[in-house]
């Protein structure tokens, strides 16, 4: 117990903090971090079928570029078409990712906040 500076009954006393400090860093938790759009946007990107609707927009301008003959549309409409809903699906999807987030960091940090502590000062 003499090593450790602390008593049986009493535990620590609050002129050993600082130096406890000094030497084993706080004790505090760090704030919950919130993941950046571009992370979630990434994410979303990363479904296999977004990932075969991107193939298929490639595939199928490169086709419609070499095959294109005139008069007709024009040869990236469908290319482009794929590639938006490609882009509102994967918005769609961090953006509601983003929100859940937010609001579970909400609470997560009301939750923190409620906790209450107690310390016992030097003769207390």
């Amino acid at each position: 117990m003499e090593a450790l500076d602390t008593n049986v009954e009493s535990g620590i006393t609050t002129s050993s903090l600082d130096p406890r400090e000094a030497v084993f860093g706080h004790n505090r938790k760090e704030p919950p971090r919130r993941t950046p759009f571009y992370e979630l946007l990434y994410g979303a990107l990363d479904d296999i079928m977004l990932k075969i609707l991107m193939v298929c927009a490639i595939v199928s301008m490169a086709v419609d570029g070499y095959m294109h003959k005139e008069g007709g549309a024009p040869w990236y409409v469908e290319g482009v078409a794929i590639w938006a809903a490609v882009a509102v699906v994967s918005l769609v999807t961090a953006i509601s990712d983003y929100q859940k987030e937010g609001e579970f960091l909400k609470k997560q940090i009301i939750e923190e906040q409620s906790k209450t502590v107690y310390i016992l000062r030097d003769g207390e």
